[in-house]
């Protein structure tokens, strides 16, 4: 017998009046049950399935994040139509540097592996500079730290 084909009489019916079965048969009693439940409780009968309350609500679910994703589009898409006539370019995405930003940090931290012009100017200048840099920054905390020794003494 097809539970899913019975009528909504037959489904309350049967979730109401539990079966009577015998040992034996528990693992096939349990698995019949457990279907009646959830025809039950999804409010799934002779053809009402495409209809039932759960389907809606999923459908319903769907459809707004459907337009959702509709909206932002749109929202996106006037943002850049209208960045393109105020500016006359193209705003900046997340992957395109923005030269002030840029400018900021060091050159040495930039990741430019593969630019030749880095690469040469890593090697005739940058380097140098670094290690000036690090060795100026080590001096001022051994001048530091030997202040403090010196004012613990006193």
């Amino acid at each position: 017998m097809w539970l899913v084909s019975c009528s909504k009489k037959d489904i309350d019916c049967l979730f109401y009046n539990k079966i009577v079965y015998e040992k034996r048969d528990t693992e096939q009693e349990q698995q019949y049950q457990s279907i009646v439940d959830v025809c039950f409780a999804r409010d799934i009968n002779s053809g009402r399935y495409w209809k039932s309350k759960w389907r809606d609500i999923k459908i319903d679910e769907f459809l707004k994040r459907y337009k959702r994703n509709k909206k932002i589009e749109a929202i996106a898409k006037r943002a850049a139509e209208l960045g393109k006539r105020k500016m006359g370019i193209v705003p900046p995405t997340d992957q395109t540097p923005i030269e002030s930003e840029e400018n900021k940090i060091p050159k040495w931290d930039r990741k430019r592996d593969g630019d030749p012009v880095y690469r040469k100017w890593w090697i005739e200048e940058g380097r140098h500079i670094r290690k000036r840099m690090l060795d100026e920054k080590a001096e001022k905390r051994r001048q530091k730290a030997k202040e403090r020794r010196h004012n613990r003494k006193n």
